[in-house]
């Protein structure tokens, strides 16, 4: 089973992003459905039973407090063809939780890339030409009270993620 730990938006900051998204970029090549969107902590890939219930184990008494994210910042990795959103400064609180997450995944044995985190909500795939600049400046905040572990499943519409299990923050 593929997996993801995330932090997801609220329904309403969703619904506002893909308004924004649709006004400043109507003719994206692949944009993201509102559905989907989240902030990766950490791709696990493939998760066996076993790694699921190590994981689902660890995270039962972790405790952080909750925090408010501003996604201010937009940008294009032309390696990748992705358009983002993201934080123009990132809460500690965020890169803890990535990180706990990074070492619970490598305690269960799953390699995790050891790239530098860079949070992100992805907007849009496989656009071969870097968007233009947005007409206006995005500007969304919301609470995080809670992180996902998340499944994702190709179905022939596309991705679709089911949230698998889910941790409060305090």
């Amino acid at each position: 089973m593929r997996t993801f730990f995330a932090v997801t938006p609220d329904a309403q900051t969703c619904v506002a992003i893909n308004e924004w998204v649709r006004l400043c970029w109507p003719a994206l090549a692949k944009p993201v459905a509102l559905q989907n969107y989240h902030i990766t902590l950490a791709f696990l890939g493939d998760t066996s039973a076993d790694q699921m219930r190590f994981i689902e184990e660890a995270m039962v008494d972790y405790r952080a407090p909750s925090f408010k994210l501003t996604l201010t910042d937009t940008g294009y990795w032309s390696d990748s063809a992705v358009l983002w959103l993201a934080p123009a400064e990132v809460d500690e609180t965020l890169l803890s939780l990535a990180d706990k997450c990074k070492r619970v995944a490598n305690r269960a044995g799953i390699r995790v890339s050891q790239r530098r985190y860079q949070p992100h909500l992805t907007l849009a795939r496989k656009n071969t030409v870097p968007p233009s600049m947005p007409l206006i400046d995005p500007d969304f905040e919301f609470q995080v009270d809670s992180f996902q572990l998340v499944r994702s499943l190709r179905e022939r519409s596309g991705v679709r993620y089911n949230d698998l299990q889910s941790w409060p923050l305090q």
